[in-house]
């Protein structure tokens, strides 16, 4: 593997790299290592999800001896190599979240960095096993190969990604105790076509669904009519269905999640291996009020008028199911 000077590395198996960045200059970095699936487990999940995050008895991570060591190394690694901040980080069951700054310009790639701490892990974990033996575990026996980093500008407002880090395990807790609310459909046939869904599917289900979509060509009147009668219906217990694409539909959502509504959304990208929706559709989510359906388009495809009228025409048709 090579970075943006050439310059190649001994890590050639890392996943999901920003392969346009240059490694070696100042950055913040959200790092993501992952679980060998033979290893032990970092940790147990403890707590409650019902519990909001901070207050006693919400869900935490109680550390394993392997996610202790994994904590003290990554606290650690700042001070070996002092050119590192570590911002926050948290040790889940089965991977680690890391956001590290690099203060600056530096000589050693990422990955480096990455190695030394991985090594780190390995070798005091092996002597806690084998105190008195000569064998030595390899770092691919406690963590996948590689991992993942999302290079951050070092002006961005870091307050929501600290909050994601550490609500890692309300998420986690909400997914185990209430996993009807976080269910993944790969193939769920709508009249002739196949689309995707992820959240509460007992919204599919339901018959009372309501299909919201303001046209550019209404009027200032007809839309205050409309948005009038999405709520009241809302609030009655029908479901919205939209992809809820212009201002105004976005507007309706919002009011109508203020009314505690429950909401189908329709998004037209397929999802990723690990999907795992935006925060605020998250807690959505947990409390079973939404569902999202794909239309399966290829990742990172433009949304295109005619995209959004086929958004726009499932909506309609789910609302008569």
């Amino acid at each position: 593997m090579s970075d943006s000077s050439g310059k190649k590395h001994s890590l050639p198996r890392f996943h999901q790299r920003a392969f346009a960045h240059n490694y070696h200059a100042p950055f913040i970095y959200h790092i993501i290592l992952s679980k060998q699936e033979k290893a032990a487990p970092f940790g147990d999940l403890k707590g409650d999800a019902r519990i909001a995050p901070g207050k006693k008895g919400c869900a935490f991570i109680e550390e394993s001896e392997l996610g202790k060591i994994i904590a003290k190394s990554i606290i650690g690694i700042q001070v070996t190599f002092p050119i590192l901040q570590i911002y926050q980080f948290i040790v889940m069951p089965d991977h680690v979240h890391i956001l590290l700054r690099v203060k600056e310009w530096s000589e050693k790639h990422l990955d480096d960095y990455m190695e030394q701490l991985v090594i780190k892990i390995t070798d005091i974990y092996s002597r806690l096993l084998y105190p008195t033996q000569e064998k030595i575990l390899d770092p691919e026996d406690i963590f996948v190969p590689g991992y993942c980093d999302k290079p951050l500008l070092l002006n961005r407002n870091l307050n929501s990604l600290f909050i994601y880090i550490r609500h890692n395990p309300h998420r986690l807790a909400m997914r185990r105790q209430f996993p009807q609310f976080f269910t993944r459909v790969r193939q769920l046939q709508i009249g002739n076509m196949e689309y995707e869904a992820y959240g509460n599917l007992f919204l599919f289900r339901n018959p009372d669904k309501a299909a919201v979509k303001i046209s550019r060509s209404f009027t200032t009147e007809k839309k205050s009519e409309l948005e009038r009668y999405w709520l009241s219906e809302a609030q009655r217990g029908t479901i919205l269905v939209s992809p809820f694409i212009s201002k105004a539909e976005k507007e309706i959502r919002r009011k109508a999640e203020e009314l505690n509504a429950s909401i189908i959304l329709i998004t037209h990208e397929i999802f990723p291996e690990r999907f795992k929706p935006s925060a605020h559709d998250f807690e959505l989510c947990s409390t079973g009020r939404l569902l999202i359906i794909s239309l399966k388009e290829p990742y990172k495809t433009p949304l295109s008028r005619q995209i959004c009228l086929r958004m726009n025409d499932l909506a309609a048709e789910m609302a008569k199911l």
